[in-house]
């Protein structure tokens, strides 16, 4: 008999593990609290270790409109470059993959996940329920309340719902979300509007527009890709919080409005051509990047969690997608379809086992940027006691197959 689950959130992880999930023969219904279901937000890297999932997923990559990602550039405030950081193809070659480092418009990937998870598998499609807003989470007893009084249950219930996760309160009573201390400024270029402008014209070519630059200050960074085969550019402006982020986290959302005065003054002393970039942008949004602790397990009795509500992570890696689709693509591996209420704990057991050492990896080195995430290696042993900062994150990150891990852990079980 097919596994009940309820998923609770239908953004990039909700739907990823519902896509997943669905694979495996099981019978979902998502939960989202949009009448929308409209993924919001700019742009978004998908790094080696998400595209090789979009593709097990069978996600159809054209409807990603991507731009490849072929190096990371590092450059001074003033656009002088600094070095490589990274070469998408050597690294490729080092770590022996072809999986494709794509970057994508946020809205792109989340109705392509739409469209993947619309599609029967063995005559089966996941369910979804708009304009359902989830009041509290039983994990005992796996039931779902949603606040006009509808009641879910299910023999499994996935918390996909966010940074404001409701259903973390049911495993840990520490979902507050808590101040970093930074900022982010995120908003889009039309590609053609830079290059109508002399003074953006010339940097744009010099720059080139095939992968990803980094833009740095000592606590600052501007992060410039394209999305949409090469035709908008997204700008993610990071920066220190100002007054209102050091007096107390406030609620971190990808609709509010920022100013554009606010972001020239902030960015002050940034090369000519990148204040002028500024100055092009459209609909800029302010995100407070917000986090909060994470639990000591990723599940509880019938309850476990994926995505930001496991992991909140932040874009300093550009990993957040990517350990999304990793929670789904693992958990649908210890969950196949002969899999049996009996056995959901011991799996749970093998899920967390999988993903909890390697995403909070990720998830506390994310908070800083990548020379300065050896600070964070005290608090990530607060968690992961025999934790080791790696040497290459990208190599830490792309070098992953957590569905392949799954896969062994389970085959070990069966033999005992």
């Amino acid at each position: 008999m097919p596994l009940k689950i309820i998923i609770v959130g239908a953004g990039l992880a909700g739907l990823g593990a519902a896509i997943a999930l669905n694979r495996q023969g099981h019978d979902i219904e998502v939960i989202e609290q949009s009448g929308f279901l409209n993924e919001v937000g700019a742009a978004i890297h998908l790094a080696p270790n998400a595209t090789r999932i979009l593709k097990d997923w069978e996600c159809d990559f054209d409807s990603l409109q991507p731009a490849p990602c072929n190096q990371l550039q590092v450059w001074d405030k003033a656009g002088g470059q600094i070095r490589f950081e990274l070469v998408t193809k050597e690294l490729q070659e080092a770590l022996n993959i072809t999986d494709e480092w794509l970057l994508a418009h946020r809205v792109d990937l989340h109705n392509t996940l739409r469209a993947t998870a619309a599609k029967e598998i063995n005559g089966k499609k996941p369910i979804i329920r708009l304009s359902s807003r989830v009041a509290s989470v039983d994990a005992e007893a796996g039931v779902v309340l949603c606040e006009d009084g509808t009641k879910y249950t299910g023999d499994l219930i996935i918390g996909a719902d966010g940074i404001h996760s409701r259903t973390v309160r049911a495993i840990t009573s520490r979902d507050q979300q808590e101040s970093t201390g930074q900022d982010c400024f995120r908003f889009l270029v039309p590609v053609s509007k830079m290059m109508a402008n002399p003074i953006t014209a010339s940097f744009t070519e010099r720059i080139r527009l095939d992968g990803m630059h980094a833009f740095t200050s000592y606590d600052r960074k501007l992060a410039v890709y394209p999305c949409r085969r090469g035709t908008l550019l997204n700008v993610a402006a990071i920066h220190p919080s100002g007054p209102q982020g050091t007096t107390g986290p406030r609620q971190s959302s990808w609709l509010d409005g920022g100013s554009l005065d606010r972001l020239l003054g902030v960015f002050e002393g940034f090369g000519p051509e990148l204040l002028e970039m500024c100055r092009m942008a459209e609909d800029i949004k302010l995100w407070s990047l917000g986090s909060r602790k994470p639990p000591h397990t990723f599940f509880k009795d019938k309850l476990v969690l994926i995505g930001d509500a496991a992991h909140p992570t932040l874009p300093h890696q550009g990993q957040g997608g990517a350990q999304s689709f990793e929670d789904g693509a693992a958990l649908s591996a210890v969950l196949p379809s002969d899999t049996t209420i009996e056995q959901l704990p011991q799996r749970l057991e093998m899920y967390n086992q999988v993903r909890y050492a390697r995403a909070l990896t990720v998830m506390i080195l994310s908070r800083m940027d990548d020379g300065r995430r050896g600070e964070m290696a005290d608090e990530l042993r607060n968690y992961v006691p025999d934790a080791e900062v790696p040497e290459n994150m990208f190599s830490f990150a792309w070098n992953s197959y957590p569905a392949r891990e799954a896969e062994v852990l389970l085959q070990a079980a069966e033999c005992v």
